[in-house]
């Protein structure tokens, strides 16, 4: 089990944050279409990344899927860790699923408990959890059996079948359909009271929360001036470690602006992918005492990584915004216009958010990826 465990922290930390990506790995598939055709087996654990991947073969061991659409119809005999712009896991799954995305179905069976992460949630009347749910998302429609009990924070939430178990919750508002049973307590904090349908069931204790009352209009503003300032000193800092990096590292950086442009949704896939798998593995390493000292070296990297993630979105921003007008700009200039530009849109309520989180996850998925084939380079020229 140990060396099971670092054989993952060597595949999707170590390889990824310093040269490769998070491709490093035995059963490796990479391209505009990947597919696991029914009737083949992987032995071991399966990595896949492109535009389109389908599993509808058997995997023993587990499986680490990146893309713009995701398809699991096949057998994971392990975990299931997926992230892209649509995910749906139609098949089996041994163990847990870990699954982020816009918009994310489960319509099969897992065996152990689900985590959700995205815009759009759903656990379709198909599907059987024989374990816990915890998600966060903008909506969640939960119509099949939970086989324990349920965690999620989203916008609007739909119970429509049996959670056995306490459910938490924080909504914006939340319906229990006339099929829905909860068999525990149902704990949840919304401005709105409940829609619990007729014929809906709560065994336990049902409790509304009201959220914390707003700030005062005196605090709202002394916390928007501070705010502001640490913006300024956020871009100015931005925009001086943004020029050395150009001037240290050019090449780096075009290639890896020109990935965010030209593959979006797979910079987003890969870098959702790091962002899910990374925080786990540096946990695991931490808890054994030869791994503290890598797992003190991987955070470090990881947050230098995630940090450098705007600078390369806004190269990216800044040579599409001079494309688009068709004019000629240094390498600087347009990394300025670009940084201008994503830093006014992150000062929009909501927008701003939404923004942070995309220029993120791009950024860091589009640095994985270059490293990655930098790394091919290095090697094919027996350079390292």
């Amino acid at each position: 089990m140990l060396k099971k465990l670092f054989g993952i922290l060597i595949a999707f930390l170590i390889l990824p944050l310093i040269t490769t990506g998070v491709y490093a790995a035995k059963n490796l598939q990479r391209s505009e279409t990947v597919l696991v055709p029914k009737g083949e087996v992987v032995e071991g654990d399966y990595f896949a990344a492109g535009e389109r991947v389908t599993i509808a073969g058997t995997v023993n061991g587990d499986a680490y899927v990146a893309g713009g659409n995701v398809v699991v119809e096949g057998e994971i005999n392990g975990d299931l860790i997926t992230a892209g712009g649509t995910v749906n896991v139609r098949g089996k799954v041994a163990q847990d699923v870990r699954a982020g995305g816009g918009q994310v179905t489960v319509l099969g069976d897992v065996g152990g408990n689900v985590t959700l992460v995205g815009g759009s949630l759903e656990i379709a009347d198909s599907a059987k959890i024989t374990g816990s749910l915890v998600s966060a998302g903008g909506n969640l429609a939960v119509f099949a059996p939970i086989g324990k009990g349920a965690t999620f924070g989203a916008g609007n939430a739909t119970i429509g079948n049996l959670i056995n178990g306490d459910v938490t919750a924080g909504v914006g508002e939340l319906a229990l359909t006339p099929n829905a049973k909860v068999a525990g307590d149902l704990n949840y904090w919304s401005d709105r009271g409940a829609n619990i349908q007729q014929g809906a069931e709560v065994s336990g204790k049902t409790t509304h929360n009201f959220p914390p009352k707003k700030e005062k209009q005196e605090s709202r503003k002394a916390l928007g001036g501070v705010l502001g300032f640490f913006k300024i000193v956020s871009f100015l800092a931005a925009l001086v470690i943004g020029v050395i990096l150009i001037k240290l590292a050019p090449q780096f950086t075009k290639i890896t602006a020109d990935t965010i442009v030209k593959k979006p949704v797979a910079s987003l896939g890969i870098g959702l992918l790091t962002l899910i798998i990374t925080p786990i593995v540096i946990l695991i390493a931490a808890i054994t005492v030869i791994g503290i000292p890598i797992a003190l070296i991987l955070l470090v990297l990881f947050l230098i990584t995630m940090y450098f993630a705007k600078i390369f979105v806004s190269v990216a921003i800044g040579r599409k915004i001079v494309e688009v007008i068709n004019q000629k700009a240094g390498d600087y200039a347009v990394f300025i216009l670009g940084l201008l530009v994503y830093t006014i849109l992150t000062l929009i309520p909501v927008i701003g958010v939404i923004v942070g989180i995309l220029a993120l996850l791009c950024g860091v998925g589009a640095i994985v990826a270059t490293k990655k084939s930098i790394y091919k380079q290095l090697r094919t020229k027996k350079l390292i």
